[in-house]
């Protein structure tokens, strides 16, 4: 009599070494893809809508933006020359200033308007200054600078054109990007005896009127008088997060002239909670805009991969057959152990490794169920795929 419990012994033994790597197995990469897996990183989906908006208004190194805030898409500031405040060494103070403006306004773009000067003194700048990317001067970006009109219309100068101008001739996608979808803005005015506001006042109504015309709402206007270049930004006030705060500590230290220099010591700290990363890498867009990133969907496909090593058989006429005829023959067959069962079932294709056969540049899909076999106990499955056009 044949001792059955020996040859299921020796069927499992086989069989066991046939699946091993050592043995018929081969690599393969088991590979699955999550259309939703990976959020946004430019823009967060309201739930109850399903319309994406900015993250730009939720990272704790922005201001939020708001009625009577300073804004935070465009800061625009016409000036004639800055000698009063730039002597005395302060050069290197000047280039502090606009890095704790960066990191209080990240995504804001500055617009330096110089406008002609009447003592032949223009706008220095300290080096570096305009290494910033988001930073601009209309005298060293174009060569045009602002003529005084002193309220006519004729002698005023299409500032916008000249802001149009300054993107046109060669910045990054993420800048124009950020200018073309600006929606709000601020202006100061130099007035500190060198340049009076109403020199340029036909100017500056043609630069209202043209940003509204674009849909761009300037929240907050300003005069100042102590020719720092940034620190008109927070005349208006702002809402003072920590980061901010730093900016404002600086203006109150180095600003000098009659306009006051403790720019929103009335308003307290707001604690802004940070839920997403701030790379710093985003493409802001008008709220109930399509996020230019993930066109509005949210968010990105995930794939992941795992290593496995299973045996593959590529001659059909070589198939284990399932003994049902619903089962479609495929282009691949492979033997697993049962373990493997889930790992098969939620594929969503398999590539075999590049060196075992020609067919290898090809995904391979699942055509049937993973049909468990063995002696006695079923412990190997036998599964059908077909190669993907």
């Amino acid at each position: 009599m044949i001792d059955l419990s020996a040859v299921k012994i020796l069927y499992n033994g086989m069989m066991d070494q046939l699946v091993s790597s050592t043995g018929l197995a081969v690599p393969c990469s088991v590979v699955y893809e999550d259309p939703t897996g990976s959020g946004c990183p430019n823009c967060y989906i309201n739930p109850v809508t399903g319309r994406s908006s900015s993250r730009f208004e939720h990272v704790a190194v922005e201001p939020i933006v708001g009625r009577n805030k300073v804004p935070d898409d465009m800061y625009i500031v016409f000036i004639d020359e800055n000698s009063t405040f730039y002597s005395s060494g302060q050069q290197i103070t000047q280039q502090s200033g606009l890095n704790f403006f960066r990191a209080a306004y990240p995504s804001a773009l500055v617009f330096v308007l110089d406008v002609s000067a009447a003592g032949g003194l223009p706008v220095s700048y300290p080096s570096g200054f305009l290494d910033d990317e988001k930073v601009f001067s209309a005298k060293i970006d174009t060569g045009i600078t602002i003529t005084r009109d002193s309220g006519v219309a004729s002698g005023a100068t299409d500032s916008y054109q000249v802001m149009q101008n300054i993107i046109a001739s060669g910045v990054s996608s993420t800048v124009s990007g950020l200018f073309n979808n600006a929606t709000s803005a601020t202006i100061a005015r130099d007035n500190s005896g060198s340049m009076f506001a109403s020199d340029i006042a036909a100017t500056y109504s043609g630069l209202i009127t043209s940003l509204a015309n674009t849909g761009v709402v300037v929240n907050n206007t300003s005069t100042f008088a102590h020719e720092e270049l940034l620190c008109p930004f927070t005349a208006c006030c702002v809402e003072k997060t920590a980061v901010v705060a730093n900016f404002l500590n600086y203006c109150d230290t180095y600003a000098t002239g009659t306009i006051s220099t403790n720019f929103c010591s009335d308003v307290p700290l707001t604690p802004v909670e940070t839920p997403f990363e701030t790379s710093g890498n985003f493409i802001w867009f008008p709220d109930g805009h399509i996020c230019p990133v993930c066109n509005g969907v949210g968010s990105f496909p995930v794939t992941t991969t795992q290593e496995k090593h299973i045996v593959v058989v590529f001659d059909n006429k070589k198939f284990i057959n399932f003994g049902n005829v619903n089962v479609p023959q495929g282009d691949m067959q492979t033997i697993t152990p049962i373990n493997m069962y889930t790992d098969l079932t939620t594929a969503d294709y398999i590539l075999v490794d590049t060196s075992v056969t020609p067919y290898t540049q090809n995904k391979f899909t699942r055509v049937s169920e993973p049909q468990p076999v063995g002696l006695g106990s079923n412990r190997y499955i036998f599964t059908n795929w077909e190669r993907s056009a």
